[in-house]
């Protein structure tokens, strides 16, 4: 009897010592073997493992999750600037539309204001234009009135060029008797004559248009006639160069 009990004692002891098993079972053992007979051992719980797992597996479904965020946020950007670059072309061509559209207006309004103004009935003219080719500016609304030894004189020099680029110059208006048996022409500007042209373009009355400008002049002849007069304008651009030359008879 007492055998068995001891038996029965000792197998106890065994089942505890089995139940009861040390926490370095649980961990994971890695052993480094650097030079014979130095053995390196580490010891890594499996718990740390199993978290760094988790740590590893959220950070890369977070990447991934991120990296589709921020490329969603470009694309809706790069719309967006697409889409407010295009309206600002759009607004630009509308402001110039609408500068167009008040320039015509402009004109419009100058033409009604000049029909609406008495003035006097102009004399009937005899026409010779010369001008450059291709045609840069032009002489319209010519109106001349005569009175004795005054002469009024009013034209709209107009911009020819199809890309409505502005242009400038010199203008001098040019009145002599015709059939004069002594040819003798006022220049105003006041400027010396050479061959019938003026010695220097330069002294002529400046011009700069964009579109179109009204010229306006009053000038005295010397002395007093009832002949006929040849009326000349005559047009330079900036280099001297003569762009447009008109010729009436008042």
């Amino acid at each position: 009897m007492e055998n068995q009990d001891r038996n029965m004692g000792s197998i106890k002891q065994k089942k505890s010592k089995i139940k009861r098993r040390p926490k370095s079972k649980e961990r994971l053992t890695i052993m480094i073997f650097r030079k014979v007979g130095k053995v390196r051992t580490i010891r890594i719980s499996s718990h740390l493992i199993l978290w760094a797992f988790l740590f590893f597996l959220f950070y890369i479904v977070g990447t991934i999750f991120l990296t589709n965020a921020y490329f969603d946020v470009y694309r809706t950007n790069k719309m967006q600037a697409e889409k407010i670059a295009r309206l600002t072309s759009e607004l630009t061509k509308t402001r110039k539309s609408l500068e167009r559209s008040k320039q015509h207006i402009a004109l419009l309004d100058e033409y009604i204001r000049e029909d609406q103004e008495q003035t006097p009935e102009p004399m009937s003219t005899v026409d010779y234009t010369e001008s450059s080719f291709p045609k840069l500016v032009d002489i319209d609304d010519l109106k001349v009135t005569r009175d004795r030894s005054t002469l009024l004189v009013n034209f709209k020099i107009v911009n020819k060029q199809l890309n409505e680029e502005p242009i400038g110059g010199y203008i001098f208006v040019l009145a002599s008797v015709k059939g004069s048996e002594k040819p003798e022409a006022w220049v105003y500007p006041s400027s010396p004559l050479k061959d019938g042209f003026p010695l220097d373009y330069r002294r002529g009355q400046r011009f700069f248009i964009q579109r179109f400008k009204t010229v306006t002049g009053k000038y005295t002849l010397n002395k007093l006639t009832d002949n006929p007069l040849i009326l000349e304008i005559l047009v330079y651009d900036r280099n001297g160069i003569l762009i447009l030359k008109k010729v009436v008879e008042v």
